[in-house]
């Protein structure tokens, strides 16, 4: 008799905080801890992605898993970033909503980087690859003249921002 596993089954600590039993304020953080400490940077407080920012390039940008997460079920496979983009870009496509994806957090935690993300994995499943390509460089190059009018010195930061980026993308 074969044993079928699930993905939960598989995964490093809890996935969805949602499911997090006993959930206190430890709890929380030991999950995050124990996922992070296994390179597991992605995790779910239901539709929400938690991004936690590894200060170190991780092989989990790859085409092959542009590819496993393209037209997938967001709960399907491990919390990543990829899933947040392919739930928003299903949706666009599909019901024709306009989509918003917030991303937020202090200076240094990876903000840039999800932002890219986000692009590139739209960039790749959408077919319009090599426009959405140049909007998102356009939009990268303009970051260090917004950045000029919008940093400041604090405690925590030599460089930090005092402002709000939107991006839009119209398709």
């Amino acid at each position: 008799m074969e044993v079928k596993t699930s993905l939960l089954d598989n995964m490093i600590g809890v996935g969805d905080m949602v499911l997090l039993e006993p959930l206190s304020e430890d709890s929380f953080l030991e999950n995050l801890k124990k996922r992070f400490d296994h390179n597991e940077i992605y995790t779910y407080i239901g539709s929400v992605v938690i991004s936690l920012n590894p200060y170190r390039s991780l092989p989990i940008y790859t085409p092959d898993k542009v590819e496993e997460y393209r037209n997938r079920n967001f709960y399907e496979l491990s919390p990543h970033i990829y899933a947040l983009a392919d739930e928003a870009y299903r949706s666009l496509r599909d019901q024709d909503k306009d989509q918003c994806i917030l991303i937020t957090g202090e200076s240094g935690a990876g903000k840039t980087e999800a932002s890219k993300l986000v692009m590139s994995y739209v960039a790749a499943v959408c077919g319009k690859g090599q426009e959405v390509n140049k909007v998102k460089e356009q939009l990268l190059q303009s970051n260090p003249v917004l950045e000029a009018f919008g940093n400041a010195k604090t405690v925590r930061n030599d460089n930090s921002s005092r402002f709000v980026s939107i991006n839009y993308f119209l398709f």
